[in-house]
């Protein structure tokens, strides 16, 4: 464990926030990975000026990939941090820094497993990306294009007794309003953009609750462990956020221009089309412009490999894992699409992802390696 803790807090020392630095943690990354797993990494520009690790090892028709991100997100006001954020701190049994738990800890317990196992009849293909924190396009979305393995498994903060199966999908628009200026003592004389926005928003909002939600049937183990370890309502519901609004240009004119942006996440069972088409129809006063579309995504509890994983985790560590579904997104949807299963694993603390004086513990750092070394040597994945 040693190793695995001197390794996060190495990678946390390497300030790469999305879009930057990407050279100095890709040559340590592809450094470590040969001197200690014994191959010879690429790093490949998947697209213009982004990098993407690859290494692989073994042979076989099955083919298994690791994946995780190295990109972080900004440490934001660093006087609200208790130590420098990029410093890797080591202290009381825990590593402290951005990104330590989202998701150097697990991208370290990745590096580890990859060095470690000797995979038998089957490709074992470890990959390190640089952008999930920014929407993914520019790895992982090109490596699902590339690949078409076996399973993936993701390095992303589950928690270490948790399994994250399911995604919901990103639904988020804008409404664009139009209206006539006016002196805003006479707004009779002109039509007020912001009215026709918020009117229109309200009528979506009414709305929400008429769209039918078919949740997949074998969504049942997957629903009751959310539920139990998230008390929030909107979880297997769309949720609601108005965010952004802009409009009108002094107090005393009658606005004729008024977008506003609306963040809705959507769980398995909701089609985004027929979405998008239900919402055009509600709408009477404006035009309703997508800003960025996913589809929720899952693979099935029943899957042999998620049996497997399930298996391991309950011999390791003496409990049965919750199997769940989670709010955002991860890299993961690029290959479900694809109807790859995908088990999201690694450690992290639920949380503490993306907020001052983030960190990742060291138990946690453990037991995910535990139980994903268990996987990897237990059983016979070149045969699955």
């Amino acid at each position: 464990m040693k190793e695995i803790i001197e390794l996060t807090s190495e990678l946390v020392k390497i300030p790469s926030i999305s879009g930057d630095n990407q050279n100095e943690i890709t040559k340590f990354i592809k450094e470590w990975l040969e001197r200690n797993a014994g191959v010879k990494p690429n790093i490949a520009e998947l697209d213009k000026n982004w990098y993407t690790i690859i290494a692989e090892k073994g042979e076989g028709k099955n083919v298994i990939m690791l994946n995780g991100h190295y990109d972080v997100v900004p440490p934001g006001d660093k006087s609200k941090w208790n130590v420098d954020p990029f410093s890797g701190t080591i202290k009381d049994k825990m590593i402290i820094g951005r990104g330590s738990t989202d998701m150097k800890g697990g991208l370290a317990v990745l590096m580890k497993i990859f060095s470690e196992v000797e995979p038998k009849n089957y490709k074992l293909v470890f990959t390190a990306v640089p952008d999930e924190e920014i929407g993914g396009l520019h790895g992982s979305f090109i490596l699902a294009q590339k690949y078409t393995p076996n399973l993936v498994i993701i390095g992303e903060p589950s928690g270490s007794t948790n399994i994250t199966l399911a995604e919901k999908g990103l639904f988020q628009i804008k409404l664009k309003g139009y209206g006539k200026v006016a002196h805003g003592s006479l707004p009779s004389l002109g039509e007020n953009a912001i009215l026709k926005v918020f009117r229109d928003l309200q009528r979506i909002s009414d709305s929400l609750n008429k769209f039918k939600i078919d949740l997949p049937s074998d969504l049942k183990d997957i629903i009751e462990d959310t539920k139990e370890l998230y008390k929030f309502p909107e979880v297997f519901s769309i949720s609601f956020n108005p965010s952004v609004i802009r409009g009108g240009v002094k107090t005393n004119v009658v606005p004729d221009y008024c977008e506003l942006e609306i963040d809705m996440r959507v769980p398995p069972g909701v089609k985004i089309s027929e979405l998008l088409e239900f919402f055009k129809g509600v709408i009477m006063e404006t035009k309703l412009e997508p800003i960025d579309l996913s589809e929720p995504n899952y693979t099935s509890p029943n899957n042999i490999y998620v049996r497997l994983f399930e298996r391991s985790l309950i011999e390791t560590l003496g409990i049965k894992p919750k199997k769940i579904m989670i709010t955002g997104a991860t890299d993961g949807r690029f290959f479900r699409y694809k109807n790859i299963p995908v088990i999201v694993y690694g450690p992290g603390e639920l949380g503490v992802a993306h907020s001052y004086n983030e960190f990742v513990s060291f138990d946690e750092l453990e037991r995910s390696y535990k139980v994903l070394k268990n996987f990897f040597t237990q059983y016979d994945l070149g045969n699955t």
